[in-house]
């Protein structure tokens, strides 16, 4: 049989196979997305003063700051302590969806 391109003889049959196989890998992706997109992560500064807890896709679903942090009027440490949380707890979020999706090997997919 005839090669080209790499592939022997029934050409059509092995590009079909090669297109199914990229429709499952898409639906497999999409799926993992979808799943770390519901996932919740959290995380916290100040010993727990202040806890942001995220979604997978990012989105902040809950800022809990303890009354104490407020009582000295320290906006400066406030703001700090939500930034560094909610660095964290962003960063926990992409974390995970890259564990997920490097499952798939595909270079520059994340």
């Amino acid at each position: 049989m005839a090669k080209f391109g790499g592939f022997s003889g029934g050409g059509m049959g092995n590009m079909q196979n090669l297109m199914k196989q990229a429709q499952k890998m898409q639906a497999d992706m999409i799926k993992k997305q979808e799943e770390v997109s519901i996932k919740e992560f959290e995380a916290s500064a100040g010993g727990g003063a202040v806890i942001i807890k995220c979604s997978g896709d990012k989105l902040i679903k809950e800022v809990i700051i303890k009354p104490e942090v407020m009582a000295d009027g320290d906006v400066e440490m406030l703001q700090d302590l939500i930034k560094a949380a909610t660095n964290e707890a962003m960063g926990k979020a992409e974390s995970a969806m890259q564990s997920d999706l490097g499952q798939f090997n595909i270079p520059g997919l994340m």
